[in-house]
């Protein structure tokens, strides 16, 4: 498995909980339905419980004004923001579908007693927000140090991983859209797009409509 899979796959909380965890959970979910764009929380805003994507794609974001910034890409078992659910404040980013999704809703009370009783799961939860803190950190390291080029092909590489389709063809099916992928990569829209459209003609990548394919991971990886 690749760095950018490991990476990815430990963000994923649900699957690695004992069944028994699971179903203690699930005595107390509510299932929230989303459609694309739609917000599930806003930054600033109170908190009123743990999320976990039973389906779909969020993403996690911060604005200011018009720009946005995508700190994370949440696919099927992540944890949306927890941190509320220690220090009782308010939530630090913006969540928004990206896709038809459904979320598990935890009341703050249920989630709280369930790491309570269920030493394994709080490490489990705490060791994901440890990974998003260093990924946080290593963004903002990205931001600063490395160039657009750099940042689109780490972005396409870890988004390949991801969503699994790194397969036998290296090919995106659910490509980010021209301004998700800016927002992520903190540029703008027509830098992003003229950044993909030289590595296409570099022969690193195709873009076929809404497809991307990978032709040379190796190629992209080394110019992260």
């Amino acid at each position: 498995m690749s760095s950018h899979a490991q990476a990815f796959e430990t963000l994923s909380l649900w699957e690695k909980l004992a069944s028994s965890d699971q179903d203690a959970l699930r005595q107390h979910a509510q299932i929230l339905h989303l459609r694309p764009r739609q917000i599930l929380l806003k930054e600033n805003a109170p908190f009123v419980g743990l999320h976990i994507v039973k389906a779909g794609n969020l993403k996690l974001c911060r604005r200011s004004g018009a720009k946005e910034q995508i700190l994370e890409i949440l696919g099927p078992g992540a944890v949306v923001d927890p941190i509320p659910l220690f220090d009782g404040g308010n939530h630090a980013v913006t969540a928004q579908a990206m896709t038809e999704a459904q979320v598990y809703r935890f009341m703050p009370e249920a989630a709280r007693t369930v790491l309570m009783q269920s030493p394994a799961t709080l490490n489990l939860l705490l060791n994901l927000m440890s990974v998003r803190l260093r990924r946080l950190a290593t963004l903002a390291n990205d931001l600063a140090f490395k160039d657009v080029t750099a940042r689109v092909c780490q972005v396409l590489l870890e988004q390949a991983a991801r969503e699994e389709t790194h397969s036998k063809t290296n090919g995106l099916d659910r490509p980010l859209t021209r301004q998700e992928l800016a927002s992520m990569v903190g540029t703008a829209r027509e830098v992003a797009w003229r950044t993909l459209k030289r590595l296409e003609r570099d022969g690193l990548i195709d873009i076929q409509g809404q497809r991307i394919v990978i032709l040379d991971a190796a190629a992209l990886a080394a110019r992260v």
